[in-house]
């Protein structure tokens, strides 16, 4: 049986393409380097070549001259840290050209069997490295706010201006002069994202809506966190957004596209940052970032990051208190291997909110900060544990080989009443009492080969991978009607809960591995054309029971592929057009009237896409793309009422397509500049089912979506005073789940300022300075979600 026969004969057509295409490259011996004389170090380095590789930060100068040269450079991360390269150019020896590139860095090399290995005289001592402007990995902060390179649209370090797919990165200064506090106020600076209405799991995260689909899936430093809950931004680095299906990369996910956030790694430089923030509704938030080294030759590093928040809210009887620590641990035994270990807790109590009633128009029937929970219930309490390490080494100057694990555990306790239904001409509203606990335990193994090689003329980046994962649900639940309350602006609910709880016990578990293999081919004399191929192979087993009834064993077998053009029209702009397919088995008990499982629901993207760079100040993307989904699953709500009992429409497919643009970086030498607009057009194809809906727009997502922000930093004698400001602008949507609720649009404007001095920083911020009330998401005219109004939020820290 070939893998093609698991797949349904739809789906066959749309992969052939991409499968012959890499046996194409197999059969012509692309996948493997070419068997070739091993040379001496001494005839290696005496060969010449033409060189033209500008002044620029040793970390990258070093890829290019392997590039250029065909030899593997290896060193450890800390080791080139923050060292500049000088310019080489001309027809070398590849000797010569070395000691020119590496002349005041205070570095030697070795080449041994093809491979370059960058080192420290052994009369000389290892110092404290600086990150400086300039100098960026995939995993390393980002100086300003544009980011150079990514590893989440291709998990390899690669240039963003040479990846075929829309991936934006929100860097840490942009996380830092927003004075972010949660995820979502981070998210919400890329283009096609917004917040989704969706709170049925009392995820205290709000979960994004990308390019019209709903995205449950987060991921952690390339790591699946599937029941992330409880995201604080104190160790986050950078967060970023891949657009589009990702299964080839990640397996089972939404095809709208993914966020990824990017932890804080060790630095070898001492630094210690206390922060203090203060604001509106008495928010009250403590931070320390403590880094540096452990022993004197700089081979291990630690890094500390501890937060604690407590605060009241805009919304009566709902107060938040969220801890977090997050230890990691830099190790290189050798120049050749580092090994990162990394932990993280965090722990949030918070009333689980489902905000207020909607009329048939839309409109709230309360004051924003009314609440109908009851605060004398235990609310909610979620725990979320985090345990890995990366392997990287280098074995030769081909192969690389990371290895990652990482153990996760959610744990959610909830008791709290959920507003169920608006009644009785917008008067009353129905109320539901549940007391839940879930508790989620995920291990996750990846094993990565990614081999640097060329095949004649033709550069190649090739991964090879396996992935397996674990992932077990205890849930246990009770849930009841519970009381109907009038709407009114003070409810005062009191709701006494049943002594003889008799909760349900729904156990799920999950088995999935995956094959993968992607090549990025670099063609042209100077490498200026990228092509992407990509294919990989799942196997899911997904078994369930609710009280001892066992629902259908769900054995979902899948290939997806990807594939990806790119051209440098110059070295500030590139061309791309991709096609890329996703993958997502159902959830257990996710059946027809008939009990019938549904099958997996797939996804295909096309997508066209302009990049350009103009220098170091700035960067943008354009793109354009159109999205189908298919085999969603769609609640049969006619079957629920009747019946009680949950079925789904079998057969339903989407559609999103839409364009978008994403602007960061400087505008001039002080003033920085990020900007975004997407316009996304959403539809229903086919739903057999319920006829009606074909044609309808999907809901919550809206039409437009743009953000603007601008920050300048004076000089002179207002040197370290910094401003910044900008608005964000959100078009008429629906409610998630009732497209006949309409939700108005809506303009917020922030503004905030700042001042350096030596090692101090002050920051005032202003959000909603207009004080505009909005809602900001719903799911249903019961479950709406006002937009916080103005407030104030100040900050100080000092480094050391």
């Amino acid at each position: 049986m070939t893998l093609l026969a698991l797949i349904p004969p739809a789906r066959r057509r749309s992969l052939a393409a991409w499968l012959t295409a890499l046996s194409l490259i197999a059969a012509t011996g692309a996948l493997v380097p070419l068997a070739a004389r091993a040379q001496t170090g001494t005839e290696a380095a005496g060969q010449t070549h033409s060189f033209d590789i500008p002044a620029q930060p040793l970390d990258a100068a070093l890829i290019q001259f392997g590039q250029q040269v065909g030899l593997e450079v290896t060193a450890s991360s800390a080791l080139v840290a923050g060292k500049q390269a000088r310019a080489v150019q001309g027809r070398l020896s590849v000797g010569q050209a070395l000691e020119r590139m590496l002349a005041g860095t205070g570095l030697d090399y070795q080449l041994r069997q093809g491979m370059i290995t960058l080192n420290k005289p052994q009369s000389a001592r290892l110092a404290p490295v600086t990150v400086k402007d300039g100098w960026e990995t995939a995993t390393s902060a980002v100086q300003g706010y544009t980011a150079r390179r990514s590893a989440t649209g291709t998990r390899t370090d690669t240039p963003l201006i040479e990846t075929p797919a829309s991936v934006q990165v929100v860097p840490r200064d942009v996380i830092d002069e927003q004075q972010a506090v949660s995820l979502k106020d981070v998210y919400e600076n890329v283009s096609g994202v917004q917040q989704a209405g969706n709170t049925l799991n009392a995820q205290s995260e709000v979960l994004p809506m990308i390019r019209g689909f709903e995205s449950p899936v987060l991921l952690r430093n390339g790591l699946r966190a599937t029941s992330a809950g409880a995201v604080d931004l104190v160790n986050v680095e950078r967060v970023e957004v891949l657009k589009g299906p990702a299964s080839i990369l990640y397996g089972a996910l939404e095809p709208g596209g993914v966020i990824s956030y990017v932890t804080k790694r060790p630095q070898a430089e001492s630094r210690h940052v206390i922060s203090q923030q203060l604001g509106s509704d008495a928010f009250r938030r403590t931070t320390l970032d403590s880094t540096g080294t452990l022993n004197p030759a700089y081979s291990w590093l630690y890094r500390l990051n501890l937060a604690h928040t407590d605060s009241d809210s805009f919304r009566d009887d709902v107060r938040l208190k969220r801890t977090a620590i997050a230890p990691s641990f830099l190790w290189f035994p050798s120049d050749n291997t580092e090994v990162l270990f990394d932990f993280a807790y965090t722990r949030e109590e918070q009333p689980y909110d489902s905000g207020v009633p909607l009329s048939a128009n839309g409109k709230p029937l309360v004051p924003d900060r009314t609440f109908f929970g009851d605060d004398h219930l235990a609310g909610r309490d979620h725990r979320d544990y985090y345990a890995s390490y990366q392997l990287t080494h280098r074995f030769s100057p081909t192969w690389t080989l990371r290895n990652q694990l990482q153990l996760h555990r959610a744990d959610n306790r909830n008791e709290s009443l959920r507003n169920l239904r608006v009644l009785n001409n917008d008067s009353d509203l129905a109320l539901r009492y549940q007391n839940e606990e879930r508790r989620e335990d995920e291990v996750q193994f990846v094993l990565d080969g990614i081999a640097r090689f060329r095949t004649g003329d033709v550069g190649h980046e090739l991964l090879i991978g396996t992935e397996i994962t674990h992932l077990d649900t205890d849930w246990e639940r009770f849930r009841l009607n519970a009381l109907v309350v009038p709407i009114s602006a003070d409810p005062r609910v009191r709701y006494t809960p049943p002594g003889n709880q008799n909760p349900s016990d729904e156990p799920s578990n999950t088995r999935w591995w995956a094959l993968y293999l992607q090549d990025q081919l670099s063609l042209l004399e100077d490498g200026r054309l990228k092509v992407l191929l990509g294919v990989r192979f799942d196997d899911v087993l997904t078994t369930g029971s609710v009280d001892g009834v066992d629902s259908p064993d769900l054995d979902d077998r899948a290939v997806t592929a990807r594939g990806g053009l790119l051209y440098r029209l110059t070295d500030q702009h590139s061309v791309y057009a991709s096609a890329s397919q996703s993958f997502q088995p159902q959830r257990a008990f996710a059946v027809d009237r008939r009990g019938t499982p549904l099958d997996p629901e797939t996804g295909e993207q096309l997508e066209v896409g302009l990049k350009s760079g103009f220098g170091e100040r700035l960067s943008s993307t354009l793109s354009l793309y159109r999205l189908e989904k298919d085999d969603v699953a769609v609640l049969d709500q006619d079957y629920f009422d009747n019946t009680g009992e949950s079925a789904y429409f079998p057969g339903v497919s989407q559609r999103a397509q839409g364009v978008e643009l994403d602007i960061t970086g400087r505008l001039t030498e002080r003033l920085k500049v990020l900007a975004n607009y997407s316009y996304t057009d959403t539809e229903v194809l086919d739903n057999k089912g319920d006829p009606d809906q074909k044609g309808e727009r999907l809901g919550g997502v809206s039409l437009h979506l743009a953000r603007l922000w601008l920050a300048y930093d004076f000089g002179g004698p207002l040197d370290g005073l910094g401003l910044g400001g900008g608005a964000r602008y959100v078009s008429e949507s629906t409610a998630q789940f009732d497209t006949e609720l309409p939700l108005d649009g809506y303009t917020v404007a922030d503004a905030g300022l700042w001042y350096r001095w030596n090692n101090l920083r002050a920051s005032l911020k202003v959000n909603n300075l207009f004080d505009e009330r909005y809602i900001a998401r719903a799911s249903t005219a019961a479950i709406a979600h006002p937009g916080a109004p103005r407030s104030v939020l100040a900050g100080f820290s000092l480094a050391f």
